[in-house]
């Protein structure tokens, strides 16, 4: 039977919260957490199931990779997106999610600091000894004098220097990606870069390695050249992604990069979300939050934390690889060809090819994490595989909203009222239109682009479109609300 991936879904809905989203019951550990926390917290679905699934790529993307039915094997990890205004409690839910995850870090390190004393001194007695041999080879140059058995005391030296203890630190927040790639290549090679007030991610450093993002999540080596210091390689890294953002900020963004993020294929591998408010129905009582399933969840994240402290202090680099039964791998197969079909033109997916070309990539690694995380035994199921269809499917109508064919045209109004209001600020109120058509944003110094978006900041009583007397010369009128013209 024909498998249409962008069906109307006919699995039972989630009774929380808004019907659109997809049921996760057959999942019960990641099913009841979800529940729980929305219960309790009352903020978006969307944004608390960014956050379990945000904790369950973090803890199983450094022990698991997926082997796709075409034979190709792939990392497990997701980059996410949440976009929410302030007092969504973006931090709240957050919290309760990765709790256990830092919970762990801080323990780990607070047990490598001894270690790391004891390295010190040991560091400092090798410097003495290396400093010392140093001299005198100095002090035979000084004189013509051969310095070879002191050179040769030198190099079994260097073979001697201690190591400084490794640090099992998975989480980075907010942090720039020196900071990050640098800290995997020192110490765990499998993190998560997180913030719940993710404008300074995006407005950051982090996200200037946008080729290095893109290779990383593919599974790929990269090369951190400085300047400064030694310059690196990460190989087999693996790494999580998760944003929370404000509306404005996301906007701001797009506005400013949002063609280069596009362009390089960025936000295509992205879980992106922008869930209804909750505010306004937020209603307290006077009755004690459980946190029973949360606690079982905190659990089977921990379990797996323990399976990676393990790897990692043996130094352990191989991945279990899980792949998809038969049932499963004829009904992957259905679903990346109807997907290719959508990309045609007409398509629902037409113009949206980079977010369509990595779906069935996103789906793989979605199931790897659900059925692992689950327990479940043996290859991956078709049941749990269409599950896993259905969340993407979700996202991805999120994903079709925000950069469709309407979306780019809110995209470019808001990127050419961007520029014009570099004029508002200084107190100008009218430009020429000739003066826009020469020196504006590149895309609009064709005429019909610029006729087109400017009509639509008219209808939007956002600009003025006039002309005086006598004057053949048009001007776009940048504050019409202020009227005297």
């Amino acid at each position: 039977m024909y498998f249409n991936f962008f069906r109307q879904q006919n699995a039972k809905k989630s009774n929380f919260g808004d019907d659109s989203y997809p049921s996760l019951s057959q999942f019960p550990l990641l099913d009841a957490a979800i529940n729980e926390a929305q219960a309790n917290i009352q903020a978006p679905r969307g944004l608390i199931q960014n956050a379990a699934l945000t904790a369950i790529s973090v803890v199983l993307q450094g022990l698991v990779d997926v082997r796709k039915p075409n034979g190709q094997v792939a990392p497990t990890s997701l980059m996410l997106l949440a976009i929410a205004d302030s007092g969504e409690r973006k931090s709240t839910v957050e919290n309760v999610f990765l709790k256990p995850i830092r919970v762990f870090q801080a323990k780990q390190g607070e047990e490598v600091k001894e270690s790391q004393s004891v390295w010190k001194v040991k560091y400092d007695t090798w410097m003495v000894r290396r400093n010392g041999v140093l001299k005198a080879i100095t002090k035979k140059a000084s004189k013509g004098l051969s310095a070879d058995e002191e050179e040769k005391v030198l190099l079994a030296l260097e073979k001697e220097a201690p190591a400084k203890p490794k640090e099992f630190k998975i989480l980075y927040e907010d942090s720039t990606s020196e900071a990050l790639f640098h800290g995997m290549y020192e110490n765990l090679p499998a993190a998560g870069l997180i913030s719940s007030e993710g404008g300074g991610v995006l407005e950051g450093r982090a996200f200037n390695d946008l080729s290095k993002q893109n290779a990383i999540w593919s599974g790929d080596s990269i090369t951190i050249d400085r300047k400064t210091a030694e310059s690196f390689k990460l190989v087999g890294a693996r790494l999580t992604v998760s944003l929370m953002v404000q509306e404005s900020v996301f906007s701001k963004y797009m506005a400013h990069k949002g063609g280069v993020s596009r362009g390089s294929g960025l936000w295509a591998r992205f879980l992106i979300c922008r869930p209804a408010s909750t505010q306004g129905t937020r209603y307290v009582s006077t009755q004690v939050p459980s946190w029973y399933h949360q606690t079982q969840f905190a659990s089977r994240l921990e379990h797996f934390l323990e399976m990676g402290l393990i790897c990692f202090r043996g130094n352990k680099k191989e991945k279990e690889v899980i792949g998809f039964d038969s049932e499963a791998a004829r009904l992957w197969v259905e679903i990346a060809n109807d997907i290719e079909s959508r990309m045609c033109a007409g398509g629902i997916l037409y113009g949206l090819g980079d977010h369509g070309s990595k779906l069935v990539e996103v789906i793989s690694r979605l199931a790897a994490l659900l059925h692992c995380f689950e327990g479940f035994e043996g290859d991956i199921s078709m049941s749990t595989l269409q599950a896993a269809t259905d969340l993407a499917k979700w996202y991805s109508n999120d994903f079709i909203k925000l950069f469709g064919e309407n979306s780019k045209e809110n995209d470019e109004e808001q990127e050419l009222n961007c520029w014009l209001d570099s004029f508002r600020k200084v107190g100008k109120r009218f430009v020429k239109k000739n003066y826009i058509l020469q020196c504006g944003p590149g895309k609009f110094r064709k005429k019909a682009a610029l006729e087109h978006v400017l009509l639509r900041l008219v209808n939007n009583s956002a600009i003025r479109i006039l002309n005086y007397p006598g004057d053949k010369t048009i001007y776009v009128d940048l504050c019409p609300w202020q009227g005297g013209v």
